[in-house]
């Protein structure tokens, strides 16, 4: 019956999409964030992000609209029907798997930047992880040899290159995004090889949510404009990405 169940919001959630690209996108806290906190530098650094621009504020907002109707409609309820079907370890496996499979867009990223060493510690993560971590399901290359994975892709790489974020844009189904970060998804797609196998990526989708649920919901319920700070929060966490290798 749960089989019946899964395959049945698989089916559903072919008409659903994550509505703030922007809280897959915030990191998990870590200390090093912590004592940001505590720097008066870092909350002078933070303070003076450049805004994005938002010249099509009305397109955006009303993609903004639907791209939230259909988290509380239909991804939502989806997720939380295949969080009943699969417990939260197996889930867990999924992400790394997920993780491990789009190693390609990171390392060639740290390659285009120059960051010959995360170039390295991304080729010697997908080893480590795809074969003692069962084909990526494990990560114990963060877990056993403290090789931390490097948060990059071809957005991140034209920042490097000295290419501004241009405007803000907010596309249905996919949400927040620059127009740098738009011209930089061909690339990621096309190095990830979960681009070329249908339904991949939409299993990558729920499998995500699943984990996130109620971080959407803090963010609307703590904000006085949800579009707002999510599309200020979108600019400063990839403004403070490009500056940086993490």
């Amino acid at each position: 019956m749960r089989v019946a169940l899964l395959a049945m919001l698989l089916g559903l959630g072919l008409f659903v999409a994550l509505p703030s690209a922007a809280i897959a996108a915030q990191p998990a806290t870590t200390a090093d964030d912590a004592f940001e906190d505590d720097d008066p530098f870092a909350k002078k650094e933070k303070a003076t992000v450049p805004p994005l621009a938002d010249p099509i504020k009305p397109v955006n907002k009303a993609f903004y609209h639907v791209n939230d109707k259909l988290y509380f409609w239909l991804l939502k309820p989806v997720a939380q029907g295949y969080a009943f079907v699969l417990p939260k370890i197996a889930r867990k496996g999924v992400r790394n798997f997920f993780s491990n499979v789009g190693t390609p867009v990171r390392m060639v990223s740290c390659l285009f930047q120059g960051d010959l060493k995360g170039t390295g510690t991304e080729l010697a993560r997908f080893g480590v992880n795809t074969t003692v971590g069962v084909a990526g399901l494990g990560d114990p290359a963060i877990g056993w040899l403290k090789l931390k994975k490097r948060k990059e892709d071809f957005g991140q790489t034209f920042g490097y290159w000295g290419i501004g974020p241009g405007f803000y844009i907010t596309w249905p189904m996919l949400g927040p995004s620059s127009l740098r970060d738009t011209a930089g998804m061909p690339f990621n797609m096309a190095l990830n090889p979960a681009t070329y196998v249908p339904g991949v990526g939409l299993l990558n989708r729920i499998n995500t949510t699943s984990l996130s649920i109620g971080e959407y919901e803090d963010i609307k319920d703590a904000a006085l404009d949800p579009y707002v700070a999510i599309r200020d929060g979108y600019n400063q966490y990839r403004r403070r990405a490009v500056k940086s290798w993490d």
